[in-house]
């Protein structure tokens, strides 16, 4: 086993991914589409899966599941659940959030995974109830709360185990949060979801029960780029320095980089450049049939031929970009 190597392992009792029955693993999504209702357990899964729309390619889901919706095994004489939620690794209590009105997740925790390669991180939402402290280190053997349905837009029957695996995209967040002047404050520090970039939990757990261990710089590697963006060299990156991985060979002193992008968001690679630019532009984008809006969460508009930044575009490469050099 390498320095490197970390298993993944459920969260729950329930296993039924590994026995190809994804409908008794992802809880459902209620839909009305075209005026059929619906309770499509694709809705449970990872990356664009609500929210269909119709295309000239025909009806796609375009709005971006951060995570996997995990349905609970079991429940007591009122249909409440009582699954217990353990940590998907060994790793260190780093946030908790006990008020349900607080997030849409309602009551979550965020642990971290210290790697040789960069931090991990795990997020567990939408729990009844909490059972670790910041500052704690748990295993996969400890309980950290049950699953519930706190925060918005689920209820007892959807009741389910929102996981996240990401990435920390910036420690100067509260500086970028400021500036957009949302009128609301950050209660969540640096482990706000806007600062997590998630990427798909399933993929992980399969490896591991493979047998397999789980290293995050092979796997970030592997995810196909959906954009790639030029931005403008003013020192290094918080996101490299974090994640040294992701910084691809280049010209001793570059001039700007590039910044690879899968649609969901996660950073692929970050490339120097000598090719000049004075402000964040968008140098490719994979062909699609549809708008980019559809497979960018928004953030960037127009045909693979002249890709654009959208303000939501711009205002997530300040995210990635923020405090460079420091």
């Amino acid at each position: 086993m390498s320095a490197k190597a970390v298993f993944i392992r459920l969260p729950t009792q329930n296993d039924a991914i590994f026995h190809s029955k994804p409908e008794a693993f992802y809880m459902y999504v209620d839909r009305t589409f075209g005026g059929v209702k619906s309770k499509p357990w694709q809705g449970g899964q990872y990356g664009f899966v609500r929210t269909l729309v119709k295309t000239q390619a025909g009806p796609i889901a375009t709005k971006f599941h951060e995570g996997i919706d995990i349905r609970p095994i079991k429940y007591d004489a009122k249909g409440n659940p009582l699954d217990e939620v353990r940590p998907v690794a060994g790793g260190k209590v780093v946030y908790v959030s006990d008020n349900p009105k607080q997030s849409s997740y309602g009551r979550y925790i965020v642990i971290e995974h210290k790697l040789p390669e960069g931090p991990l991180y795990s997020l567990y939402a939408h729990l009844a109830s909490i059972s670790c402290r910041v500052g704690e280190y748990v295993g996969t053997g400890n309980t950290i709360g049950k699953i519930g349905y706190s925060g918005t837009g689920i209820n007892k029957e959807r009741a389910h185990l929102h996981l996240e695996l990401a990435l920390l995209l910036n420690k100067d967040f509260q500086v970028w949060y400021d500036s957009r002047r949302l009128g609301t404050p950050n209660r969540h520090g640096i482990y706000n979801g806007l600062n997590l970039a998630g990427f798909n939990p399933s993929d992980a757990l399969m490896v591991s029960n493979n047998q397999k261990s789980f290293e995050l710089s092979q796997y970030i590697s592997s995810l196909k780029p959906q954009y790639t963006v030029r931005v403008p060299n003013t020192g290094m990156l918080d996101l490299a320095q974090r994640y040294p991985f992701l910084l691809r060979q280049g010209p001793a002193q570059p001039t700007s980089w590039e910044i690879a992008l899968t649609g969901e968001g996660v950073p692929v690679s970050i490339t120097p450049s000598t090719a000049a630019c004075s402000s964040p532009v968008v140098i490719h984008a994979v062909p699609h049939p549809f708008n980019q809006l559809y497979r960018t969460v928004n953030r960037v508009k127009g045909s693979s031929k002249k890709p654009i930044l959208t303000p939501s575009g711009q205002s997530y490469i300040k995210l990635l970009t923020l405090g460079a050099g420091k």
